[in-house]
């Protein structure tokens, strides 16, 4: 049991940032881009998104493929694919109490202190 919450706690700590997951939701949406695609719609440099796909690659959520000089990304599979929309479905029905939630909210505020 431990080795499967260590990977999913990667996993969804791998998804959690804010950055990783906009690339995640963009390319979910867009289907493949390129990095300098991904930092002009997220409005971050190059160097930076470069980082985060680099992250996500290894974590296996999302692939590239090269087209010539190009490095198109794209997501995956349909695995991570329904696993996001599987987690907006989450939202939809739970936003309320996500948001409102007090003990993530008093742990943010813990993290920024």
């Amino acid at each position: 049991m431990e080795p499967l919450l260590t990977e999913l706690e990667r996993l969804f700590s791998a998804l959690s940032d804010r950055t990783r997951l906009s690339i995640t939701l963009l390319l979910l949406e867009k289907g493949e881009l390129t990095v300098d695609e991904i930092s002009k719609d997220l409005k971050k440099s190059q160097s930076l998104i470069s980082h985060h796909l680099s992250c996500l690659r290894n974590c296996g959520i999302v692939k590239v493929r090269k087209d010539g000089k190009y490095s198109l990304y794209s997501i995956a599979s349909d695995n991570v694919a329904e696993l996001i929309k599987v987690a907006m479905r989450i939202i939809k029905d739970y936003s309320e109490s996500i948001l409102g939630c007090e003990v993530l909210n008093e742990e943010k505020h813990v993290v920024k202190s």
